[in-house]
């Protein structure tokens, strides 16, 4: 197998994977952000979407992807933590 194989299925993995995976839950977020405004949907959608990213991280052997996925992890559980600390103050909102 040589480079090109290599750099090939490395890009159909972050293909498959990571890019199709991160627009679909883009679409997703804003679809519910502008018909559902609930904030426990978003927070469960991101929730779910970190346990994503953390399973991708441990897949992804590949030194790009794995770089990619950690960026992704990292700025995932940021958002999710955020928003679990900011509306997690507001106890109204979880009532």
């Amino acid at each position: 197998m040589n480079n090109e194989d290599k750099r090939a299925k490395q890009i159909r993995f972050e293909f498959r994977w990571i890019t199709i995976p991160y627009t679909i839950f883009a679409i997703i977020v804003l679809l519910f952000n502008i018909f559902y405004t609930n904030i426990k949907v978003t927070m469960v959608l991101f929730g779910l979407f970190f346990a994503y990213n953390l399973g991708i991280l441990f897949i992804a052997f590949i030194k790009r992807t794995l770089i990619l996925s950690l960026i992704l992890t990292i700025l995932s559980a940021a958002t999710f933590f955020t928003l679990l600390y900011v509306f997690g103050l507001n106890r109204e909102i979880f009532s």
